[in-house]
């Protein structure tokens, strides 16, 4: 399928970057593995989901090499830990491209049949049918959130049920946009609500609301006119100052949210704490910018610990033979209420164990992990961890398939419950055990979901 001319004109920017610095071998490398990973995932007309799983992972892993291009240096200069950070670069992108592959694989090719369905199920409901259906699922995603703090054992399904909201704002947005009498004041209403909401939350989730945006924008059909491109253009410069001022306040604005105790925990109104938060944004000067920019970019690259991994691993810790992936698959199915023994997950403990590094720990509120791809060399090597990549990528695909053809959702829901479930997967730095735990999870609650409540759905149209 061929990529829209305004979309590969967004990246020649950055593939120009990766080329001129002084490691183009490695830019040229970054620069190749982009372009299969585009070929092979992008999937005209529908959520671009897959392609956001890898692409994102890619950015993490490659953002160094433009970093140094930037400053005119080579990359191993910007390693933060002291590993060589360009040979885990080659690494990762190997990785990512078996994963991409394992995607593909497993999601089949894409027919033009998938992305009429999506036209066909929004032409034939009223477009304020998708809002209430965002209405009732923002509804049912407060009531998730106080279960999830009442029953801690149930956590994870609750959040899952949360999370869901998003399936309903991605129907209600490729639906507005897609047709000609969308009613765009009222997204916007919408889009601006979700928007002040996600600065409430301890991890300040104000990226959702635009990724979830940008996925539904781009199978509605938006055309890239110069207008729109433009709108494009402020998106892209909102997405990146708000990073830049989160950076700068969030260890001040986090410690006001848990009012000094050392965990990940909000004790004051919604109220009081967006007064702070403005109250730390107008005392921001461009010093505190300049710093707060430099941390995005070292927080968004995620290849500086799993660099040490490669050093530490096994020349001081041995390879581990499929223990952590091995304990990863068997966790979701072994329920603590049934196995009162099962261990605690402590990323950062995990992290100082194989990289040879001290972050702090669960104790102090703090969680640092390799992320799955390291933790699969941590089991297996370099060349036998490219396995399990690639049966996760499979399995990811897989399940998107399923998803968006499962008969009781197949259409709009189902491609935006597909969306939802898979979004956490683009995180680089993403511990397996949490990775597939959330993923089986959310999985289960997205098939209940599917079997038992669109039937009530479909009926309300």
């Amino acid at each position: 399928m061929k990529l829209s001319r305004g979309f590969l004109f967004l990246l020649l920017p950055l593939v120009l970057l990766g080329l001129l610095g002084q490691d183009s071998l490695l830019g040229l490398l970054a620069v190749t593995v982009l372009g299969l990973g585009l070929a092979l995932l992008w999937r005209p007309g529908v959520s671009p989901i897959l392609l956001f799983v890898f692409g994102y992972q890619w950015l993490q892993v490659c953002l160094r090499i433009f970093q140094a291009s930037l400053e005119g240096v080579p990359v191993d200069t910007l390693s933060q830990f002291g590993g060589a950070i360009s040979g885990a670069i080659g690494l990762a992108l190997f990785g990512l491209l078996l994963l991409a592959l394992g995607m593909r694989l497993g999601a089949g090719q894409h027919v033009a049949a998938s992305a009429a369905v999506l036209q066909q199920d929004v032409a034939v409901k009223p477009v304020l049918y998708w809002f209430k259906l965002y209405v009732a699922a923002l509804l049912i995603t407060l009531v998730a959130q106080v279960g999830e703090r009442a029953i801690p054992g149930l956590s994870q399904p609750f959040l899952a049920l949360a999370s869901f909201k998003w399936a309903f704002y991605w129907a209600f947005t490729y639906a507005t946009f897609s047709r000609k009498d969308g009613p765009r004041n009222l997204w916007f209403a919408v889009f601006a609500l979700e928007l002040a909401l996600g600065f409430g939350d301890y991890f300040s989730d104000f990226k959702t609301i635009l990724f979830m945006t940008i996925f539904a924008l781009v199978p509605a059909g938006v055309r890239l006119t110069p207008g729109r491109l433009l709108g494009l253009a402020c998106v892209a410069a909102l997405t990146l100052t708000l990073g830049v001022v989160w950076s700068t306040v969030k260890s001040e604005y986090r410690d006001y949210l848990s009012q000094g105790e050392r965990a990940q925990i909000v004790v004051v109104g919604y109220g009081d704490s967006m007064r702070h938060l403005l109250q730390l944004v107008n005392a921001l000067d461009a010093a505190a910018l300049a710093q707060g920019a430099q941390a995005m970019a070292d927080r968004l690259s995620y290849i500086d610990i799993f660099a040490r991994t490669l050093d530490h691993v096994p020349a001081y810790v041995p390879h581990q033979n499929g223990a952590v992936w091995g304990d990863a698959v068997l966790r979701p199915f072994m329920p603590r209420i049934l196995f009162p023994g099962k261990t605690a997950i402590h990323d950062s403990e995990f992290t100082n164990q194989f990289s040879g590094l001290t972050f702090s720990t669960s104790k102090e509120g703090t969680s640092v992990s390799i992320g799955s791809m390291g933790e699969a060399y941590i089991d297996f090597g370099y060349f036998f961890m490219m396995v399990p990549i690639f049966l996760l990528g499979l399995a990811l695909g897989w399940f998107y398939k399923w998803m968006t053809n499962y008969p009781a959702c197949r259409g709009v829901i189902g491609m935006g419950l597909a969306t939802v479930v898979l979004y956490p997967a683009a995180q680089f730095e993403t511990s397996i055990t949490k990775l597939i735990g959330g993923l089986v999870v959310s999985m289960l609650m997205a098939w209940l979901f599917a079997r038992w409540g669109s039937r009530y759905m479909r009926k309300a149209a």
